[in-house]
């Protein structure tokens, strides 16, 4: 019973939850290990086969194009010509039609990467007619000859190999393929297996893998330069391409070493790339990865009993009540003390924690005062930027209109002085509501139409009632307008158009200020926007786009502000956003 009483004591439980604790977390560790090698393998297995697919298509698309090129020889007239009038042929005419088809074959040789020679073989009259220079019209190679007719189905593959030698070959016609009848002509293309085979390393995957081309029965294979596995190797691990299967990926052992085989069959051409890769240089690192981990895991296990006994004996307890009271002051608790009576290391330790908690109390007090004071600084400068830059203007509209006598237009045009003049001079209030705000760039804009009458037009869309009691800073939409009137419709001497709208985006109510003015040049767009991206107070003029910018942002935060578009077809927009939770900001 005695073990039992060592149980009891405060080293092994503290050792036992220590070990509680850490458990999960090396089993969930385990899991997450496990699961992060299988992701891997299927990430790589789906990498792998897309790229054995775009191989495959590759090659597909350049070997269809030879094929089409094979099957254009039906409609070839001078062919024809040749074959069935060849007996009235004079020597001129069938000099002159060997010669085109000769020219037909070396431009399809010189301008194919993956052909070395083409020819078109004529059983009627014994000849073949081929690209070389050296045998342009001569008689025909009876052992290739052969082996050329042979293809069966040249729909299911048009290949034939032989004498280590790959050609493709087309058969007219279709019909001698049911009997023993000859062909009317044989067109038969040998490709470049040094070049292929090139290529064919160019499609390995990792140093030690390889490629390679089969086909369809596994009776030929064309593997690349560097291959370091035989197709027989292969073929008997895998047991040969299933015949009912497009593409597969296994897993296999050759020669001792694990070996991954990716392949894609081709429909169009029958043939098969087979590409194959050691399994070590893919996903090698994990299984290292799995050592690290146990290691890590044993030595986590003796490092938790050496914590755990040196805790127990030297910091345990003084350092639970740091901790208590780091817990304090992270819920906020800046006023928390700590007292201890022992004259050791703690002791200063406690001394210097309740030294930094005051210090700290300290300055959050004087940095939340600093950036108050600097904000409300700032706001107030901003806005005492903004000024009625066409009073002059104003008086002399109304000059003109008294001496002209229109006295109703002066009535209406000093009811909107008044009530323009009455919003901008009330300075007591910081915010308005928007309703206010729209009213009084109304007011601003049927001033400016009595000035630009006859140049500009006006669309002025109708706030909705849902937003007219948001509370906004003060000015912010008719220094927009008049950076419009100003800047974009300065130069327009008819046809101009200043268009105001408003549309809900997401969480936030959007002004739309744009006209068809002179649209700005993009080293000023660039140059406004880096402005408008300028956080913190930087004493130089600003723009009275910056300018709401600024306000704005010091209002509302970063989900505020001012945007500056160039408008399609010329013209300037620029887009005031405002979140609607702006009562809620305020």
């Amino acid at each position: 019973m005695r073990w039992l009483s060592k149980l009891s004591r405060i080293y092994p439980k503290l050792l036992l939850s220590f070990l509680i604790v850490i458990a999960p977390i090396c089993y969930l560790s385990l899991k997450m290990n496990e699961y992060g090698e299988k992701n891997v393998r299927e990430k790589t297995e789906d990498s792998i086969s897309s790229r054995v697919d775009f191989y495959i298509r590759m090659l597909e698309n350049d070997f269809s194009r030879y094929i089409a090129m094979q099957e254009e020889y039906v409609n070839d007239r001078t062919l024809r010509k040749l074959i069935f009038n060849d007996p009235i042929l004079s020597d001129i005419e069938r000099y002159d039609a060997i010669g085109e088809i000769h020219d037909q074959l070396s431009r399809m040789v010189h301008t194919s990467p993956y052909v070395r020679g083409a020819g078109v073989y004529l059983p009627a009259s014994k000849k073949w007619i081929s690209d070389s220079e050296s045998a342009i019209y001569a008689d025909i190679p009876i052992g290739q000859y052969d082996a050329l007719k042979s293809l069966t189905d040249r729909f299911e593959n048009p290949f034939v190999y032989w004498q280590n030698r790959l050609f493709l070959s087309f058969v007219y016609s279709r019909m001698v393929l049911d009997d023993d009848r000859e062909p009317i002509f044989v067109v038969g293309v040998e490709l470049d297996l040094p070049q292929l085979k090139r290529v064919l390393d160019s499609f390995a995957i990792g140093g030690s893998g390889g490629s390679m081309l089969v086909d369809p029965y596994g009776s030929w294979a064309i593997p690349g330069d560097t291959s370091t596995v035989s197709w027989s190797e292969i073929k008997e691990a895998i047991g040969g391409i299933p015949p009912d299967t497009d593409s597969f990926m296994k897993e296999v052992r050759i020669g001792g070493e694990k070996i991954w085989i990716s392949a894609q069959k081709s429909k169009s051409l029958g043939i098969t790339l087979l590409s194959y890769m050691p399994e070590s240089e893919i996903i090698g690192s994990l299984s290292l990865y799995r050592i690290w981990y146990w290691a890590l895991s044993g030595l986590s296990l003796l490092l938790i009993a050496l914590f755990a006994y040196w805790i127990y004996l030297q910091i345990h307890k003084p350092m639970r009540g740091l901790m208590r009271a780091f817990h304090k002051v992270e819920h906020g608790n800046w006023k928390v003390a700590l007292a201890h009576k022992r004259q050791d290391e703690f002791g200063y330790l406690f001394i210097q924690f309740n030294s930094m908690v005051a210090k700290i109390n300290e300055l959050i007090q004087e940095v939340y005062e600093q950036k108050y004071r600097a904000n409300l600084s700032e706001l107030r400068q901003l806005q005492s930027q903004i000024n009625p830059h066409f009073l002059y203007n104003s008086f002399f509209i109304l000059y003109r209109m008294a001496k002209d006598e229109e006295n109703e237009s002066i009535a209406r045009f000093t009811s909107y002085l008044g009530r323009y003049f009455q919003f901008i001079t009330r300075n007591h209030k910081r915010t308005v509501r928007l309703a206010e705000e729209v009213d009084f760039s109304q007011a601003y804009v049927e001033i400016q139409s009595f000035r630009f009458e006859e140049r500009i037009a006006v669309r002025f869309g109708e706030l909705p009632a849902a937003y007219a009691d948001l509370e906004v800073p003060k000015l912010v939409l008719q220094p927009l307008i008049e950076n419009a009137y100003q800047h974009g419709l300065r130069d327009t001497l008819d046809g101009g158009l200043l268009e105001v709208r408003f549309e809900r985006r997401d969480d936030a109510l959007v002004i739309v200020v744009e006209d068809n003015g002179a649209q700005i040049t993009a080293d000023k767009h660039e140059e406004l926007n880096r402005m408008l991206q300028v956080t913190g107070w930087v004493d130089i003029e600003t723009t009275g786009l910056v300018n709401v910018h600024r306000r704005m942002r010091l209002e509302f935060g970063d989900r505020s502000g001012v945007s500056f578009l160039r408008r399609p077809g010329g013209g300037n927009q620029v887009l005031l956003q405002i979140p609607i939770d702006a009562n809620a900001a305020i």
